[in-house]
């Protein structure tokens, strides 16, 4: 049997894996959804067990981490991951522009 904190993990992977690999379509789909719904989990607690008490925490920031990260995919039009170069083609005004959106992303990367 799964502990819920389990279930909230492999859901989490699975929805990541998709925003990387599936068709854009699928992002665009979600923000239609709303972010603010579709990854609260800030009231996530699973105790019970120790174990579970901890990854509870890491599951949250987790899922805040891919709520910013199709949030940063609605602000520039393209994903960060998929298409790194596009980021290449891009002159410094355009660049400046997007950086808030990707240093929000590192922010919820580093937790």
């Amino acid at each position: 049997m799964f502990d819920v904190f389990q279930v909230a993990l492999k859901t989490l992977i699975v929805i990541h894996r998709a925003l990387r690999e599936v068709d854009p379509t699928f992002q665009e789909e979600l923000l239609s959804y709303g972010t603010k719904t579709l990854f609260n989990l800030s009231n996530f607690k699973d105790d019970s067990s120790p174990k579970a008490w901890d990854y509870s925490s890491w599951i949250r920031t987790y899922a805040l981490y891919l709520e910013e990260r199709l949030n940063c995919f609605h602000i520039l039009k393209y994903d960060v991951e998929t298409e790194r170069i596009r980021k290449r083609d891009l002159d410094t005004p355009e660049l400046f522009g997007q950086l808030s959106a990707l240093q929000q992303l590192l922010y919820r990367v580093l937790g």
